[in-house]
């Protein structure tokens, strides 16, 4: 994962989109790599929290890297977030964050240890904060009047810091096609967090048929939803063979409280051309055999009773 920055001189102040959140360990761009991708930390108000991110040099060469903090907020529903300018996320990070030291020779192949360091003010807002560290070639800056495409790889960094927090989780749709031909089956749980820290749901999809037989139980992807934002998570349902009418049961749990949700839908599988080809099939063979049935009775007749007395 990378984030390929476009700067546009006049428009320093645009926001960059790169994917989430819960990718590769390891995400990598222009011989640079960081790892883990995503820190999940918590802290309570006047306190400090120390962590260590590895940058590797991928590349045969020694390497020079920048790093830096940005602020960032989920785009869409995929799991993509956007860089933003360092003021203007609500539920800003960066400025706790001091990073030792910021620009670092790596080694071909080798990895150097970065030091970050979050101070949480005494005064801080409970509830979920959140920023990014950015690694970049040093150097790799715009010049002139033109533009440069710049490459950063990000690590997300999700702090929740201690205290009287709204922990609020609704499912805002399961969308299943009503009708389809073959498996496998998305089934799109998309999650609404209205809190104000982020939250990963926990729980399974209840697949069951039209006489009530549970055919599959499906484990749901555990992935944060920030708040403000929805969250689309897709699981597949396929068997070896599908017919009918099928419910989808969505049963899960989120939070500390271990709050519950669910929800319930129904969808059908017809493979329709197979179908069409049996019942052509049969209705073919019924019309012979009504066309024919004199002569099957008078075959039948024959069979069981040895003769047949034909009147003239």
């Amino acid at each position: 994962m990378f984030i390929r920055k476009t700067i546009f001189l006049p428009f320093l102040g645009a926001f960059f989109v790169f994917g989430l959140l819960f990718a590769p360990n390891i995400a990598s761009a222009d011989g640079i790599s960081v790892s883990p991708l995503t820190f999940e930390l918590g802290a309570n108000p006047g306190e400090q929290v120390a962590n260590v991110l590895r940058v590797f040099n991928t590349s045969d060469t020694e390497l020079l890297v920048e790093l830096e903090v940005e602020n960032f907020s989920p785009v869409g529903e995929e799991g993509r977030v956007a860089i933003e300018p360092i003021d203007t996320e609500v539920f800003s990070l960066a400025h706790w964050i001091s990073i030792e030291p910021m620009v670092v020779f790596i080694p071909p192949h080798e990895f150097v240890p970065v030091e970050f360091t979050i101070s949480v003010p005494s005064s801080a807002e409970p509830g979920g904060h959140y920023a990014s560290i950015l690694a970049k070639l040093s150097g790799s800056a715009p010049s002139g009047s033109g533009a440069t495409i710049v490459q950063k790889v990000g690590s997300l960094v999700l702090l929740y810091v201690v205290g009287e927090v709204r922990e609020e989780l609704n499912i805002a749709s399961m969308d299943i096609p009503d009708f389809s031909e073959y498996g496998p089956v998305t089934i799109a749980t998309r999650f609404q967090n209205t809190g104000s820290v982020h939250l990963k749901p926990r729980g399974f999809i209840s697949v069951r048929n039209m006489f009530g037989t549970e055919v599959a139980k499906l484990d749901l992807d555990q992935k944060n939803v920030l708040p403000d934002s929805i969250r689309k998570i897709d699981t597949e349902f396929n068997a070896n063979f599908l017919f009918g009418k099928y419910t989808a049961t969505m049963t899960a749990i989120y939070g500390s409280k271990n709050e519950p949700l669910s929800y319930s839908t129904s969808f059908w599988i017809i493979p329709w051309k197979i179908t069409s080809g049996v019942g052509f099939g049969t209705l073919f063979l019924l019309s012979l055999l009504f066309l024919a049935r004199k002569r099957i009775g008078l075959a039948f007749t024959i069979l069981f009773k040895g003769e047949h007395k034909t009147r003239i």
